[in-house]
């Protein structure tokens, strides 16, 4: 099913491949070789490729230190459909996709059976006719999707703009259906049960999809043994069912405000594979043996059946970890989740030690009423037990990233390729006005840089607007077949394993376990192209990741849209030619300050003067003089969110 992605490799040195980004009248292809520039796009062959295709361009030169090309053909096409406003365009009608002009249109050639057009209104057009150097593209409307004035239609949007769906297909659900209500004994024969050990989940209030639960003992001898057990999905989800087909379509569950849109039916997700405590669940079980060090001795993987003992959120957990008093906790789940605490922090400590960054940037969670609709936009606390969850969960990805490739079975891994040389330059130099300066080259070398720069960040006025810049010069991490460490957890193999309820990669991973298991290690792998997969896959998670920070955008604009005319403090965070982007910090909400600079980091007193409801998107006045001074916005996160790394 995957074989419409196969391209070659072979290439000629002055052609390179990737993902094109437009920006209005120019574009970039972004680079996806260690150590180059992306390539400044230009000229007529632009209208050939629409914004996320995958291109091949020539290049034809270099101007102030990047390159420049030309598209020469597309090798794949990110999308089959778009979504836009429906306007006149003389005696035909055209689509405007979001921020675009008319210019920019894409012609609407047909209607769908009962489609009616209806001008100013949002609608999803199926592309029928691909563009050329001379003419648009063209297409389709297959459904009205409401007025850009309704907040549920324009969720409809960004979901259906991003090919996300929102409805299972009849043969999916049939096949969810005739599963079991619940895990069966015979259905757990010849697996080790782990009834009598204290396991437990830990994960947010609103959760339902546990897809993970954890357990700790003591071996004696200055050894722990960690046991991280994970839904056993591929049990229910064989491949080449419809539940697989569709799974691999989504390729990863969306998280929107007081909505999920899961990448598993939810008798799946919610249910049968979601790790409740007090009733048997099928797992896979990655134990680990460390040191009290965090020094890892030895680690297994097996098919195991589990009971937890109790679901935990992170703030009892937290209780617990401070020696406050929490209700019905047992003894030995409390004595394990003791053991835990300087566990975590030790494995934290040992992966600073060998290169790993500790950066990230806040979360922000949209607090929404019964209906839905949003109340509040809050910044996620950093808790200790977040991190305690983390470690542990990136112990058992690095050990079964390692187990497969010693087995040198195909699987996806998880890369993070080194920098870019130029970006690492560029932020030592723009840091360095803000007076956060590292003791080592950048470029020379990039780990103990940036590891020295985040420390000369601690306590710093400047400390989170650092901690941003430090993650935009870094580079995507991706799935990929092919071997490849990961820049940012310094780890030569790495792979997804703990969340198969959610991302499709680690559903492919424990496939890849069980034959394994069965001693066919590449029988899970047959017919299948794994690099078009893991194309794929990156390009679901991207889509469902825009989604998520597209709907939280929409939720602070619905929010501060009867606040248009107050004033504000802000925080300078970007600077473009367009003008100063400023952040108000309680929300996390960015708007544009047209025609300013100043500083990043500095205090910025704005006025909101506009708030486009379609696209989420802010616009600031100045209010007299800058404010003296800078900020410190308030628990910075420290590290990046288990579900992306």
């Amino acid at each position: 099913m995957w074989h419409d992605c196969v391209v070659s490799k072979r290439r000629e040195p002055s052609f390179v491949e990737g993902e094109v980004q437009h920006h209005g009248h120019f574009a970039f292809l972004v680079s996806e070789e260690p150590g180059q520039s992306d390539v400044y796009l230009r000229g007529r062959t632009l209208r050939l490729a629409m914004n996320g295709d995958r291109i091949q361009a020539r290049v034809t030169g270099a101007q102030g230190g990047r390159r420049l090309g030309e598209i020469v053909r597309v090798v794949s096409r990110a999308r089959t459909s778009m979504v836009g406003v429906l306007r006149r365009a003389g005696k035909f009608w055209a689509v405007i996709a979001e921020g675009g002009d008319e210019a920019d249109g894409l012609q609407v050639l047909g209607l769908a059976k009962g489609v009616k057009p209806l001008e100013g209104h949002l609608v999803s057009l199926k592309i029928d006719r691909w563009p050329t150097e001379d003419r648009a593209a063209g297409g389709t409307v297959t459904e009205i999707l409401g007025s850009p004035a309704d907040p549920k239609t324009r969720v409809r949007a960004l979901l259906a703009a991003r090919e996300l769906p929102t409805v299972f297909p009849d043969d999916a659900l049939a096949q969810a259906d005739a599963l079991p209500r619940e895990v069966e004994p015979d259905a757990w024969e010849g697996r080790p049960d782990l009834f009598g050990l204290p396991l437990f989940t830990i994960d947010g209030s609103d959760a339902k999809d546990f897809d993970d639960a954890v357990s700790l003992e003591d071996l004696g001898r200055g050894r722990l043994r960690l046991g991280v057990h994970i839904a056993d999905v591929a049990h229910y989800v064989r491949r080449g069912t419809p539940l697989d087909a569709e799974a691999a379509r989504r390729g990863a569950s969306v998280y929107l405000p007081g909505r999920v849109i899961p990448m598993l039916p939810p008798k799946l997700s919610d249910d049968l594979c979601s790790l409740r405590p007090d009733v048997p669940r099928l797992t896979l079980t990655c134990w680990v043996e460390l040191d009290a060090r965090g020094q890892v001795h030895g680690s297994k993987v097996e098919e195991t059946v589990i009971r937890s003992r109790r679901r935990f959120t992170y703030e009892e957990v937290q209780d617990v970890l401070d020696g406050k008093a929490v209700e019905r906790v047992l003894p030995e789940v409390r004595e394990s989740l003791l053991r835990m605490g300087p566990l975590a922090k030790a494995l934290t400590a040992e992966r600073l030690r060998r290169g790993a960054l500790d950066l990230g940037v806040p979360e922000y969670q949209v607090k929404t009423d019964p209906e839905g609709r949003p109340i509040e936009v809050v910044k996620r606390a950093r808790l200790d037990s977040h991190r305690l969850i983390e470690e542990f969960m990136l112990a058992a990805n690095e050990s079964v990233a390692r187990a497969l490739t010693k087995a040198r079975a195909p699987f996806l891994r998880r890369i993070h390729e080194d920098p870019d040389p130029s970006r690492l330059e560029a932020l030592q130099e723009e840091l360095g006005k803000l007076g956060i300066r590292s003791q080592t080259s950048l470029v020379a070398h990039p780990v103990k840089g940036l590891q020295s720069l985040l420390r000369a960040a601690v306590g710093h006025p400047f400390e989170e607007t650092a901690q941003i810049q430090v993650v935009r010069s870094l580079k995507l991490a991706r799935y990929s077949s092919q071997p490849g460490g990961h820049f940012g957890l310094a780890s030569k193999d790495y792979c997804h394993f703990t969340s198969p309820i959610r991302r499709y990669p680690d559903l492919f991973v424990h496939r890849a376990l069980k034959g394994l298991f069965s001693g066919k290690p590449r029988g899970h792998c047959d017919g299948i192209d794994a690099e078009a997969l893991a194309l794929k896959c990156s390009e679901r998670e991207r889509a469902a990741q825009d989604a998520e920070r597209k709907a939280v955008d929409l939720a602070r604009a619905q929010l501060l849209d009867r606040q248009v005319g107050a004033e504000f403090v802000g925080v300078a965070v970007n600077a473009t030619s367009a003008g100063l982007f400023v952040a108000l910090p309680e929300s996390g909400a960015v708007g544009l300050l047209r025609g300013a600079g100043a500083p990043l980091g500095s205090l910025v007193k704005v006025r909101l003067t506009a708030v486009d409801a379609v696209t989420g998107r802010l616009e600031f006045a100045a209010v007299g003089d800058a404010v003296p001074g800078q900020v410190r916005m308030s628990s910075p996160y420290r590290s990046r969110s288990r579900r992306r790394r």
